[in-house]
């Protein structure tokens, strides 16, 4: 059987995700097929002008964020660091992402309104 320390952390996890509004948001984005995942497809985005949010998973290294932070701003874009790459994957349906971008203004805004209350 389970352990109740096990059982706890679970239970912990599911309330927070349950409870994590940013993560929500990116799932409706995902369902409106207004979401760009993978390094390929964000940078493709912010070359298109298609990008109103770059968000970057707070396990990706140190190196890559960086990078990524400087893409975005380089196209005038914004973007933050939220999430794991297991969250991110699992909130737009694919395997672990180290990044994504938001290409709905709206839910854009309201993730980084969101971000910035937190």
């Amino acid at each position: 059987l389970l352990g109740k320390r096990f059982l706890t952390k679970f239970m912990n996890y599911l309330r927070r995700i349950k409870m994590d509004k940013i993560l929500n948001l990116i799932s409706i984005a995902t369902k409106a097929n207004k979401v760009k995942t993978g390094e390929f497809l964000t940078t493709k985005a912010l070359q298109e002008g298609e990008s109103f949010l770059v968000v970057i998973a707070t396990d990706t290294s140190e190196k890559s964020t960086k990078r990524l932070k400087g893409i975005a701003e380089n196209y005038g874009c914004e973007s933050i660091v939220y999430g794991t790459k297991e969250e991110l994957g699992k909130f737009t349906g694919k395997k672990e992402k180290s990044v994504i971008a938001i290409t709905d203004e709206g839910l854009a805004q309201a993730i980084a309104k969101k971000y910035q209350d937190k």
